[in-house]
């Protein structure tokens, strides 16, 4: 007769059930033990010991390794520590093909039992906040497939229903990126069909609003480089094949706090490869999940979708509105593209305005000064992400053929009152243009911030152009008249005597403006620098055709470059 399966009993040592749970994980995992030794930095007989439950992981440190490798969440820390307290929890098992608790189990009791069991499940009593105790079913394949799941409801005791156990936050994501960026909502979804999160990304003032899915696994360091261990390929695969806007999120737990970095769905699905017996996907340490990664995929998930979502409506509104090029002066309200989106709204705004300057620069008769209304990063990130803007900025500075400047009025109160992410993309929007020799003054003056959009020859003449927190979708005109051209004049002279960001250099003013808007300048160069390293596109890659990452990647670039000491 073949030996008989090692069948874990109730009264066994809880060193005994820490080691039969990290052989059917290793095995769930699809992990040899020589993998296991090799991930964990340790020998194979070391490995066998800890399975037969000769001797458990010696310290914190290496059985935090194991969990980690097996992305259990903690789970094995737990079982280690119970060895450490000498506690066991026995439980009546029945020989019958479901089990059936007649005390309240702990999570690693019922994990123990299903593991065991030769049957489909496990029954465990699970007593109401009324008093009620209801038996709750267990799924064993569930429980061992649920791997890194297991870890948080082990923390917080059991019973719970194998639903709920999946629902937990086994590596902390949902707690920490919920508690970074308010507004993010994130939910399990029930049945999960191969996604671990739901995450429904914040609107503004005139976005509308993103979702992205997701897939969490446990990653580690190595080199520079974040390896994300997939368990299991073929779910991993089905989640990285759809068309939906998905990220591969991996968790590097550094024993101090855990880290998340993530990968575009349709980049990670080029990088998924086997190493031995197990998928990993690598990806840049750069794309470590921040405040300015953050506001990157917020921007871009929220331009992106709703410019793609009415493509052809959009591209066959331009064509009727294109009539509007022959005038000289027009203000179109939104009424004129009923059917489209705000952000549609803002892109055709943008991109007339765009093209009514270049038509007028060439006449003005001396070199003009530009006053922009962007105030926060939701309207900033635009002159990062719309297609046309970067060409437009080139375009300026070579019809100008040289520096020219750029005002902002920026009020205290906005900047209290924008996220950390918001401001970085208006810092990033302003490194662009400074990159391109175009110099950024600032005033804090509320008063200016009902002047719209222009650019004026001073004394002689002005052009408006403005899309950003107008009643229409644009209004643009082409004056000379007395009064305008010098209140346009003043507005701009003010700006330029008394600007906070008054410095010889563009490093100079965009210190000063980091400093204003309470962005650390080291970090800023150093996580700019990184990001610029391997671009954005593989944390986020564009579906609509209007959007492009060129902007982030040349702004990054550009600050990546600037002395950290200035």
């Amino acid at each position: 007769m073949g030996q008989q399966p090692n069948v874990l009993t109730p009264e066994q040592s809880p060193q005994h059930r820490l080691g039969y749970v990290i052989r059917e994980l290793r095995e769930a995992r699809g992990l040899s033990m020589r993998e296991l030794a090799t991930k964990t930095f340790v020998s194979h007989s070391k490995v066998q010991r800890w399975e037969n439950g000769e001797r458990p992981p010696k310290d914190l440190g290496e059985v935090e390794l194991v969990d980690q490798a097996l992305g259990a969440g903690g789970f094995l820390i737990e079982l280690w520590r119970e060895i450490g307290r000498g506690v066991s929890e026995p439980s009546h098992v029945s020989d019958t093909s479901s089990h059936v608790s007649d005390t309240s189990l702990d999570l690693a009791t019922a994990l123990s039992q299903a593991a065991t069991s030769n049957g489909e499940g496990i029954l465990v009593p699970r007593r109401l906040d009324d008093g009620t105790v209801v038996l709750v079913a267990l799924d064993r394949r569930a429980l061992l497939r649920a791997g890194a799941g297991i870890g948080a409801a082990a923390m917080a005791g059991f019973p719970l229903p194998v639903s709920t156990v999946v629902a937990e936050d086994p590596f902390g994501f949902a707690k920490s990126a919920t508690a970074s960026w308010s507004g993010l909502r994130l939910s399990r979804p029930d049945p999960e069909f191969g996604v671990d999160w739901h995450a429904l990304l914040p609107g503004g003032r005139s976005m509308l609003g993103s979702q992205l899915s997701l897939q969490v696994h446990p990653a580690r360091i190595d080199r520079g480089r974040v390896i994300v261990s997939v368990p299991d390929q073929r779910r991993a695969e089905e989640f990285l094949t759809r068309p939906h806007r998905g990220l591969l999120v991996g968790a590097v737990d550094t024993g101090v706090a855990t880290r998340f970095y993530a990968l575009d769905s349709r980049a990670a699905r080029t990088k998924l490869a086997r190493n031995g017996g197990i998928c990993e996907v690598t990806a840049p340490a750069a794309y470590e999940l921040d405040d300015l990664t953050y506001g990157i995929l917020w921007a871009v998930s929220n331009y992106d979708d709703a410019l793609q979502a009415d493509d052809t409506a959009l591209s066959e509104t331009r064509r009727d509105l294109k009539a509007y090029e022959r005038l000289s002066a027009s203000a179109v309200s939104r009424e004129a593209a009923p059917g489209l989106n705000t952000v549609a709204h803002m892109w055709l705004g943008s991109d007339f305005c765009a093209r009514h300057i270049l038509r007028a620069l060439p006449d003005l008769p001396t070199l003009p000064a530009f006053w922009t209304r962007e105030q926060r990063g939701e309207e900033a990130s635009a002159w990062l992400i719309f297609d046309h803007k970067l060409p437009y900025l080139r375009e300026t500075t070579k019809t100008l053929g040289g520096t020219s400047t750029r005002a902002f009025c920026i009020p205290e109160d906005v900047v209290r009152s924008s996220p950390r992410y918001e401001r970085i993309l208006l810092f990033l929007a302003v490194a662009l243009m400074e990159s391109l020799g175009i110099h950024a003054q600032f005033t804090t003056d509320p008063a200016y911030e009902a002047v719209e959009g222009f650019v004026v020859a001073p004394h002689k003449e002005a052009v408006i152009a403005n899309w950003v927190r107008g009643d229409g979708m644009w209004h643009v005109d082409m004056t000379a008249r007395s009064s305008v051209v010098r209140e346009f004049t003043i507005a701009a002279r003010d700006v330029d005597t008394d600007s906070i960001t008054a410095a010889p250099t563009p490093a100079g003013r965009l210190r000063a403006l980091a400093q204003y808007l309470e962005l650390p300048w080291s970090w800023l160069i150093e996580r700019c620098g990184q990001l610029a390293q391997h671009g954005s596109s593989g944390l986020i890659q564009s579906r609509s055709r209007l959007v492009s990452a060129v902007g982030i990647d040349a702004a990054c670039t550009y600050v990546g470059s600037l002395p950290a000491d200035h």
